[in-house]
């Protein structure tokens, strides 16, 4: 029979047992709904690349980089995946090889997919401000530049995730047996500090990886298993190269997280308030080019409101992309930033429910491309018909 301080357990960065409990029944709330984002998230993204590929979408830079945001999309939840499975006891994210091409790729998908959206969203403001820019300068071929400039430039600052990381011990093999309670818990506890205190000196998405393998220690603490049964391998860092993560743990919060949060953040609120502007004096001037010119100026007024009309939709459309992406990714980010300073319990529960909520942008993708992109819709549409018949 267990003792009231063995019911009362709880490791650290938790400062009480309800707390404790309070994580436990968020993390098996993540594990149950991981694979259903995943999995709806793969068919989405899938079902977009097919659609963004096609000729009268890949032809324009919009098509380009939302093809490729699908791609890296897709990379990234298969990660996600990867590293839930250890959850399952599915440990193939433990294994030499997967273990540094899984964080590479988790690196490089989320470094690739922030900055598409940052782009996207610059020549959205572009397309408000200087039209004739954008047609001119914008274009497919150049959006595949851009991208694989995007890309390259990803694999050269994550490069250092291959060779830093690798299948290691979590901690020493003790060499005497504890076979008591107590002396389990002291052990467990240690075990929790220090994948705590090494998952805080990981930021950005990617910090997932090495939280989301922690071990299930509300398992541990009903049983009387020995310290040696806590033995096992696990993918992690070489603490010889642990200067080298910190500082590139910097950088990369710099280069994923604050400059493309507020790049997004202040074009976005340019392109509405522009936006805005420009509507009030569109409208304007459609009603005095029709009050002057009559009936025989009606087709021209119809022709360029038209034209306007198309180019606004195209607007709302990047917009709500980027808006999205905004919403959905800022509170994991701002998080993750408040635990390079702070790492305790309330941090590892919210940083639990903002990366559900930040997976979850990975599946609506698709439905906002639906509902805000008329020329997606449309071709969409047609595929779905093509295959009916």
């Amino acid at each position: 029979m267990l003792t009231n301080e063995t019911e009362e357990f709880f490791p650290p960065p938790f400062t009480s047992h309800e707390a404790f409990l309070v994580y436990i029944k968020v993390r098996d709330g993540q594990t149950t709904a991981v694979p259903y984002i995943c999995g709806i998230g793969f068919v989405t993204n899938l079902v977009s690349l097919i659609v963004f590929v096609q000729p009268n979408l890949r032809r324009s830079s919009c098509g380009v980089y939302l093809a490729s945001k699908s791609v890296s999309d897709l990379v990234f939840l298969l990660t996600v995946l990867i590293v839930w499975l250890t959850r399952v006891d599915i440990k193939i994210f433990f294994t030499s090889g997967v273990c540094q091409t899984v964080i590479f790729c988790s690196y490089l998908s989320s470094f690739v997919s922030i900055w598409l959206a940052v782009v996207l969203t610059v020549e959205n403001l572009l397309c408000v401000v200087k039209p004739w820019f954008v047609k001119r300068s914008c274009n497919a071929i150049s959006a595949l530049v851009l991208t694989a400039s995007i890309l390259i430039f990803g694999i050269g600052i994550y490069q250092f995730s291959i060779w830093n990381n690798g299948i290691g011990n979590f901690y020493e093999k003790p060499q005497e047996t504890a076979t008591s309670m107590k002396a389990t818990e002291g052990n467990l506890s240690q075990v929790f500090d220090q994948h705590s205190l090494q998952s805080d000196k990981f930021s950005t998405i990617n910090q997932t990886l090495f939280l989301n393998t922690e071990f299930d220690i509300s398992n541990f603490t009903n049983t009387t298993n020995t310290t040696e049964e806590l033995y096992q391998a696990i993918c992690t860092h070489f603490e010889i190269y642990a200067d080298i993560i910190l500082t590139m743990t910097y950088i990369d919060t710099l280069i994923t997280i604050v400059v493309p949060i507020v790049i997004l953040a202040v074009t976005n609120a340019a392109i509405a308030i522009i936006a805005c502007r420009t509507s009030r004096r569109t409208r304007a001037r459609t009603r005095a080019s029709t009050s002057t010119q009559g009936s025989t100026g009606a087709p021209l007024v119809k022709s360029r409101s038209s034209a306007a009309a198309m180019e606004t939709k195209a607007c709302k459309f990047l917009f709500m992309v980027s808006m999205t992406i905004l919403i959905f990714h800022t509170p994991s980010h701002v998080i993750r930033l408040t635990t390079l300073f702070s790492f305790g319990w309330l941090e590892v529960v919210l940083q639990r429910l903002f990366e559900t909520l930040l997976y979850l942008h990975y599946v609506i993708n698709f439905f906002v491309y639906i509902i805000f992109g008329d020329n997606f819709r449309q071709v969409f549409i047609s595929l779905c018909k093509g295959k009916i018949r």
